[in-house]
């Protein structure tokens, strides 16, 4: 990888942490502020209005990160309409994300009650969240690359991205399973196993899948100044 790569690697990476995760974190903490201050709450039977209150600044927040990783990698990408790239990163990342963690949360003691026999529960979390960061990541590209009004790029950055992610996932989850960390493993939930190897995979498959992400867009940029020097736009 050459220096001008590994720049937009890095570039890639951080905003992807920086945006993403910075997001969620603001998100989770405006609305832990504003439900803490609600008149009457309650966390052991907290009332739905007062949750649906909170959730509105939490949701504000994972959306503003979204939509600003858009414009950054937009940039990168010599995107012209900054609006169309925040709308591409904000429905990209937040609805899909939201919706599989959803899902997620709902399928987990079905397949553990239904397939808990026959494949050890580590193994049943590798084959659940492994193709969810495939396709978070994926969709989420592809999203960019239809902000920056560009099919082939997007189908190019759903594969490439996705895979780069799923991969980081997957390598962090056996790496983890091999030092001790098991997901459903004896005395497992003392130490928080599952949520700190879901937080650390996702943590890698961000790096690596924000690293592609950055450098696919940086040669967008650079055939875009191609071009234009050619006076083919």
């Amino acid at each position: 990888m050459n220096q001008e790569n590994s720049r937009a690697a890095l570039y890639g990476a951080g905003i992807t942490v920086l945006t993403l995760f910075g997001g969620i974190a603001f998100g989770f903490v405006s609305g832990s502020l504003v439900f803490n201050v609600l008149p009457g709450h309650s966390i052991s039977n907290p009332n739905p209005a007062h949750i649906f209150i909170a959730a509105l600044p939490a949701l504000g927040g994972f959306f503003a990160g979204s939509a600003l990783w858009g414009i950054l990698l937009g940039r990168m990408a010599h995107a012209e309409n900054w609006k169309r790239v925040a709308l591409a990163g904000a429905l990209g990342f937040a609805p899909l994300t939201l919706l599989l963690a959803i899902l997620m949360q709902a399928l987990e003691p079905i397949a553990v009650e239904q397939l808990g026999a026959v494949f050890p529960i580590h193994r049943l979390f590798t084959f659940f969240f492994v193709p969810s960061a495939f396709l978070i990541a994926g969709v989420s590209a592809f999203a960019i690359g239809i902000g920056l009004q560009d099919k082939s790029l997007a189908w190019q950055l759903f594969w490439r991205v996705g895979i780069a992610a799923a991969l980081a996932f997957l390598a962090v989850n056996l790496v983890m399973e091999a030092n001790g960390w098991v997901v459903g493993a004896p005395r497992a939930a003392e130490r928080a196993t599952m949520l700190t190897v879901l937080f650390a995979g996702n943590f890698a498959a961000a790096i690596f899948g924000g690293a592609m992400l950055g450098v696919l867009c940086a040669r967008q940029n650079s055939v875009i100044r191609v071009q234009t020097q050619h006076g083919m736009i």
